[in-house]
């Protein structure tokens, strides 16, 4: 569903007392490609939600791993200990497959890395001894499934890991300034209080979703009792560890190379058809230059989005589309794209002070100028960012 004024909050009916406006309902009336990111959060989670706090919090399970690493430098045959990447995923008796030998063994402990730091205790399949395959640093692990002992007690219960994540919300204030005279002045086309609200909330609008990319989270305190300012955690810090290098794809950007690129973000069960891809100036220009058969517009799939969707055939299916203006030549990320679950991405602001336009709030007794305040709080909560992708070098 589009967003859709209510006509109640316009920005332009003149020098108007503190009059408090929407800045919700104003970017309504903005073409959807000048906040492109800030129109699909809203469509996709259904709005904003409102915290209680600047530095929020949230549990989140993890998802289960069933694929590791072998780490350290390796392990040499018939081992019984081997250093891996994540050694509390592996659980007593669960049969581990070396994939590049063949070689299986079992976990021999409870936890893996209690019996020793970073390593899991393992045993040979046939119950003694020690793995009959060496196994280099880096290869590939496959944590399958408990294998039951005849009669044997049921294992001790583990469950995936909860951790607490947290972002802040960042507060933001801008003015704008004009005299009397420059308002009052013979002008063709709108009055000047009236073009300067509308520059500026668009312009406002623009710096949050660069913002919302680029922004790295923290608090800065200039003392222990003095004032506190707030920066918000951006996707690319969010996805730092989830990219792919599109200029290390062997062939260029193709259809099957892209879904490639993007298939990581598949292999926790959702497909491609859950996300969104917002794609820079040389992805987009690279996806257009595809056959016809790869790609399709579907106006009925736009209007839910509220932007202009197109629909691309992946090998890992289908994949909703949209321009990305903001990463662009201009602004030095033409080579960047990022594809987001819809259900995991969420605006936050802190409760009663969302993002708003304050009319004329000058003294009193300044008759000869006219200033608005823009201001409010924002932020961004990404959960389960392994269903994401960033994509650089394009």
């Amino acid at each position: 569903m589009a967003l859709k004024s209510t006509g109640a909050t316009r920005s332009d009916q003149g020098n108007q007392d503190s009059k408090v406006i929407s800045m919700e309902a104003f970017a309504s009336r903005l073409d959807p490609t000048d906040a492109v990111l800030d129109v699909l959060m809203r469509q996709m989670n259904g709005g904003i939600d409102s915290v209680g706090r600047m530095e929020t919090k949230w549990r989140e399970r993890e998802l289960a791993v069933m694929s590791d690493t072998v780490g350290g430098a390796g392990a040499s045959l018939n081992a019984t200990s081997i250093p891996v990447a994540n050694p509390t995923a592996y659980h007593l008796d669960q049969i581990i497959f070396d994939v590049a030998s063949g070689d299986m063994f079992c976990v021999d402990e409870t936890v893996g890395g209690t019996a020793t730091a970073g390593q899991v205790k393992v045993r040979g399949k046939s119950g003694t001894g020690g793995i009959t395959t060496a196994l280099s640093a880096g290869a590939v692990l496959i944590i399958g499934p408990e294998a039951h002992a005849e009669g044997e007690d049921v294992p001790s219960a583990f469950a995936n890991n909860e951790k607490t994540k947290q972002t802040y919300v960042f507060q933001t204030d801008e003015t704008i300034k004009i005299t009397d005279i420059e308002n009052a002045e013979e002008v063709y086309g709108d009055k000047e209080i009236v073009a300067q609200r509308k520059d500026k909330m668009k312009e406002g609008l623009k710096r949050l979703c660069l913002a919302y990319y680029l922004s790295v989270g923290g608090r800065e305190v200039v003392s222990a009792s003095g004032p506190r300012r707030h920066t918000m955690t951006g996707l690319f810090e969010y996805l730092d560890g989830q990219e792919t290098d599109a200029s290390s794809i062997p062939g260029g950007l193709t259809l099957q190379s892209l879904g490639a690129a993007l298939r990581p973000t598949t292999i926790y069960g959702e497909s491609l058809a859950q996300k969104v891809l917002l794609a820079g100036q040389n992805m987009f220009e690279a996806i257009c230059a595809m056959p016809l058969t790869a790609l399709r517009e579907n106006s009925g799939s736009s209007k839910k989005w509220g932007v202009t969707v197109k629909t691309l055939i992946t090998p890992y299916g289908e994949l909703p589309i949209v321009h990305e203006p903001l990463f662009s030549e201009e602004n030095g990320m033409a080579g960047e794209s990022v594809c987001l679950q819809r259900d995991s991405v969420k605006q936050v602001q802190l409760k009663g002070l969302p993002l708003r336009h304050i009319t004329s709030t000058q003294d009193k007794r300044d008759v000869h100028n006219i200033e608005d305040i823009y201001t409010g709080t924002r932020g961004i909560k990404m959960k389960q960012v392994e269903l994401s992708r960033r994509i650089t070098g394009a």
